[in-house]
């Protein structure tokens, strides 16, 4: 069950060695990233594209789900998703990214959108706030078309490519931004995906191409035997 599931991986993190709660940083820290979240999240609930997104297509009956499932084998179960908790080393999601994210999925598992607050560590900068990242861009671009590859194929995809175009300057910093991907096509033991950055208003800062593998449990052939997360 996803409960079960949940509960394994948190004793995964009691490990002594490389548990996620050997890690774990000071107070100090943990209550920067917890106001760099209420931030974040004050930017998304007054961002009209979003709050658009959930209000029409995440309502009951409509064609998205609000959050993300907790693991791709139970893409049913939303609630138990909290930022930063599912996966605390996560260098995208984790407790130290500079990131906050809001996440919604198509019930086809076919599109994902999420809206990703850029904190001030997300920029190119140095003694002043820069544009975004390209490599903060990149990364965020890798973790949304890997994560619906894998709740497509409700499975392991890891990525084989990613090619990413930037267009142009992403602004403004800090800032919510639109993140966008779509399954394009499945042939083989490959999924095609494509993804893009942008402001929810129609400007588009960077695209991608994402490249990801399907593995074939060993003695199987062809495609449609996928091995579990």
């Amino acid at each position: 069950s996803a409960e079960e599931l949940l509960q394994k991986g948190k004793q995964r993190g009691l490990d002594p060695k490389s548990g996620a709660e050997s890690f774990r940083p000071p107070p100090e820290v943990e209550a920067y990233f917890a106001e760099l979240d209420r931030v974040g999240r004050a930017a998304a609930v007054t961002t009209d594209w979003w709050q658009r997104l959930l209000r029409e297509d995440c309502r009951q009956g409509g064609g998205w789900v609000r959050d993300w499932p907790v693991h791709a084998k139970h893409p049913e179960v939303t609630e138990g998703y909290v930022h930063r908790d599912i996966a605390p080393l996560h260098y995208v999601m984790g407790r130290l990214s500079p990131m906050y994210i809001e996440r919604a999925f198509s019930k086809d598992f076919k599109r994902a959108t999420w809206a990703v607050y850029f904190g001030p560590y997300c920029s190119n900068g140095d003694q002043q706030i820069g544009v975004g990242n390209g490599g903060a861009i990149s990364a965020v671009l890798d973790l949304v078309t890997a994560n619906l590859a894998t709740l497509h194929v409700r499975g392991k995809t890891p990525t084989a490519s990613l090619a990413v175009k930037m267009l142009r300057p992403a602004l403004p910093m800090p800032g919510l931004f639109r993140v966008d991907a779509w399954v394009e096509k499945v042939e083989g033991n490959k999924i095609y995906l494509g993804g893009s950055f942008g402001d929810g208003a129609g400007k588009v800062f960077d695209t991608c191409e994402a490249v990801l593998g399907i593995p074939t449990p060993q003695g199987k052939e062809g495609g449609q035997n996928r091995s579990k997360l």
